[in-house]
């Protein structure tokens, strides 16, 4: 996943750039924070884990108050509260994943155990995730 990211990322604008597609808000630090987690990892600074460390998170990542956060299909997941053994928070998703969520009012099938809703800010989505995998 992480070789697909950084050649997906070398086509792509820098989130710096004004005309980028991550140059404000959430989505903006969701990308720094993925990439910044990614190049540790490609640096050998760090050893994969299916969940990023709170000292790569962006902060207005931070501000959400994550309980964790980690990547579905190359976007964001950013856990802010587990209940009952379903996960909810915010989905972000950036523009170099293939996988796009669709609202459950369009979409009433859940599609890996997550369930979306329309939330605040581009590319952002409330979520529940009820099938949630086992990490260690």
């Amino acid at each position: 996943m992480g070789a697909l990211l950084v050649v997906l990322c070398s086509c792509q604008q820098s989130p710096a750039d004004p005309g980028s597609l991550f140059s404000k808000g959430l989505q903006r630090d969701a990308w720094r924070t993925v990439s910044a987690y990614d190049a540790a990892v490609w640096a050998h600074r760090e050893k994969f884990r299916a969940e990023i460390p709170p000292a790569y998170w962006e902060p207005r990542i931070q501000h959400l108050h994550p309980v964790k956060v980690y990547t579905h299909r190359v976007n964001l997941v950013v856990v802010q509260r587990v209940k009952d053994g379903a996960e909810q928070g915010k989905y972000i998703s950036l523009p170099v994943s293939s996988f796009q969520p669709v609202c459950s009012y369009l979409f009433k099938h859940p599609v890996d155990g997550f369930v979306f809703r329309p939330a605040w800010g581009n590319g952002v989505f409330n979520f529940t995730r009820t099938s949630v995998p086992i990490t260690k």
